[in-house]
């Protein structure tokens, strides 16, 4: 009989599980094997074998008794032998393994210190916003008196911007149907293109679109009705 005396339970061995248990006892922090085990010798009489399937059972019953309160102290390797080791093994579970695990102050300010690196890495790596003010911001009243907000950007020249915002508020006006309304044109710093994006909006969605322009002069005029038909800006 076997008695745990930690929870005052008892296990009443059989003759062979005895034998097995016995043998890991004796050569405790050996693998015993396999073959010396299926030879079962009780009080001296003539030894009887153990069929394989039957060892496996005695083992892993030994197995579910005696690691249940204590980890790891039993293991059994398959087609070698069995070690019952001289001491519990005690297996350190890693920070958040168990889902009630509390932590030490140690583990709490490492984590949180880790967490604070991580975010002051973040922010220096995190581009501010910009906000750009448009050089010249105009409302366009149409003749069906549709309001459109103009704004045209130029960091180089005001001149070519108010210039620009003047050709494209003039065409405007003569369009039957604008179908945006907003209207925002940048010039590139290289003075060969204008970008403009149009948008327009509704209770439902929203719709945007870009045009890009390669202009050759960028001191005159280029906006025209044909080419505002053409860009889809007039209807």
């Amino acid at each position: 009989m076997l008695v745990d005396q930690a929870k005052s339970t008892q296990w009443h061995l059989n003759d062979n599980e005895y034998w097995v248990l016995a043998q890991l006892v004796q050569h405790r922090g050996q693998v015993v094997p396999l073959d010396m085990l299926e030879a079962v010798v009780i009080s001296g009489e003539i030894a009887h074998q153990l069929s394989h399937a039957e060892l496996v059972s005695i083992i892993y019953h030994i197995i579910d008794y005696l690691c249940s309160s204590h980890s790891n102290l039993i293991e059994y390797i398959p087609e070698q032998g069995v070690i019952l080791y001289p001491m519990t093994q005690v297996k350190h579970p890693k920070i958040l393994d168990l889902p009630t695990r509390l932590l030490s102050l140690g583990q709490y300010g490492v984590i949180i210190g880790a967490l604070l690196v991580l975010l002051f890495f973040l922010w220096s790596h995190i581009t501010p916003p910009m906000f750009a003010k448009a050089d010249v911001l105009r409302q366009v009243i149409t003749p069906q008196g549709k309001v459109i907000q103009l704004s045209v950007f130029d960091e180089q020249s005001l001149q070519d911007a108010i210039l620009h915002a003047n050709c494209l508020s003039t065409q405007l006006r003569l369009c039957h149907d604008v179908h945006w309304d907003a209207i925002s044109a940048a010039m590139s710093t290289d003075r060969h293109y204008v970008s403009l994006l149009l948008t327009q909006s509704n209770k439902a969605v929203w719709r945007f679109k870009n045009v890009k322009v390669r202009v050759e002069d960028m001191h005159s005029p280029f906006i025209t009705q044909q080419w505002l038909h053409k860009v889809d800006i007039c209807g």
